[in-house]
């Protein structure tokens, strides 16, 4: 565990964590049930995903400019008031038009609020790895259990159930407010900031890499079912492979928890990332509900467990804490990115083209990360 006197910024971290981005684990249930009840297309569930993830990515954008000149504590209090109201109106909104709007402020004005924050508040624990790997933990535990109890929420009334869980937890935030962090995050490693200023570049093409990367995830995970489906596997049995794999992600963030930064960063990034890529090339060929939950199992736990590397790699090149404020966004961008592009190639050649995508771009941003690693040099891990 982190040391104690990290716990309360753990705490407030994996909530602001949760609250910023638990939208995108719940998404599958929450658009299944506007289109149950609303009769929305595909092309409409993608607008309503699209504006919230662009509102996301602008906020943690524009977060870079605002980091030195506001309260954090009151920001955080704005993000989680927006994140509960504007959730409230949209669960019970049933005006296409109106849903593209609300959510897109949703993702302005609160989750890539909280999103934000998040990072820089457990960047600047003593261990970030061990605290970013509990902070994913969280995050995918909470999806998890909303996607599991989503055909209850389905039941309540006048409204989209999906969403309550999202408009209750940011309540949570006020208790722990108490534990932001004001300055900006500790240089790694007991380091001056003077001294690290130059790493600050750094940690832009830290960032600029991650985006890159997490356009792999997002190349794949976005046509797993479809590619499945493609190969005339019942949709049951994708179905079950996809929420088995979707749990045992769990493990990636907390063997990261366990591990910290005994190993380092390059380790567990290279061998994370060229796992992930084999996964995938495996999952093409995949028959069996087993093989197939082996495979996507595998591809989410190198997700995770190269993310919370990634993260923490940020921050140990931010003295600054600027940089650690776009994470939030390149991995939103990223990750549609890799969709989009993945898309046109599918459709221009076959899913056989999947595997390839993902390499390119998961190598790509690998060698982005190269200088960095080069820079930094591991610490001491901290039991």
């Amino acid at each position: 565990m982190p040391d104690r006197s990290d716990s309360g910024r753990v705490v407030l971290g994996s909530l602001l964590y949760a609250a910023g981005s638990a939208i995108l684990y719940v998404l599958p249930a929450y658009l299944g049930e506007l289109s149950s009840q609303l009769g929305l297309n595909e092309a409409q569930m993608g607008s309503i995903s699209a504006a919230e993830n662009i509102g996301i990515a602008l906020a943690s954008i524009l977060g870079m400019f605002w980091l030195a000149r506001v309260d954090r504590r009151q920001l955080a209090a704005a993000g989680a008031v927006f994140c509960v109201l504007l959730n409230l109106v949209a669960f019970g909104s049933r005006s296409f038009d109106w849903l593209v709007v609300t959510r897109f402020l949703v993702g302005l004005l609160g989750e890539g609020i909280l999103f934000s924050l998040a990072f820089v508040v457990l960047g600047s624990t003593r261990d970030p790895e061990r605290s970013f790997g509990i902070g994913l933990t969280a995050v995918v535990m909470f999806g998890s259990l909303v996607l599991g109890t989503s055909t209850l929420l389905d039941r309540v009334p006048h409204g989209t159930g999906a969403l309550l869980p999202l408009a209750l937890l940011p309540l949570g935030i006020f208790l722990a407010l108490r534990w932001m962090p004001r300055g900006a995050p500790a240089a790694p490693g007991g380091a001056s900031a003077a001294a690290t200023r130059p790493n600050a570049r750094l940690a832009v093409l830290a960032v600029a890499g991650m985006a890159l990367w997490f356009a792999a995830p997002g190349a794949f995970w976005t046509f797993a079912e479809s590619a499945a489906a493609a190969r005339k596997i019942p949709g049951e049995t994708i179905g079950l492979a996809l929420a088995v794999g979707n749990a045992a992600g769990l493990l990636g963030s907390v063997v990261a928890a366990w591990q910290g930064v005994r190993w380092g960063r390059f380790g567990p990034i290279t061998i994370g990332t060229g796992l992930l890529c084999a996964s995938v090339a495996a999952y093409g060929h995949c028959t069996s509900g087993v093989a197939l939950a082996s495979a996507l199992s595998a591809f989410n736990i190198f997700w995770n467990y190269s993310t919370v590397y990634e993260m923490a790699l940020v921050v140990a090149l931010d003295p600054g804490g600027r940089a650690t404020l776009g994470i939030s966004a390149a991995q939103v961008i990223g990750f549609a990115a890799g969709a989009f592009f993945s898309g046109l190639v599918i459709t221009g050649a076959s899913y056989a083209a999947l595997p390839v995508v993902v390499a390119v771009f998961a190598a790509g941003g690998w060698l982005l990360f190269a200088p960095c690693f080069r820079t930094l040099k591991p610490r001491p891990s901290r039991d």
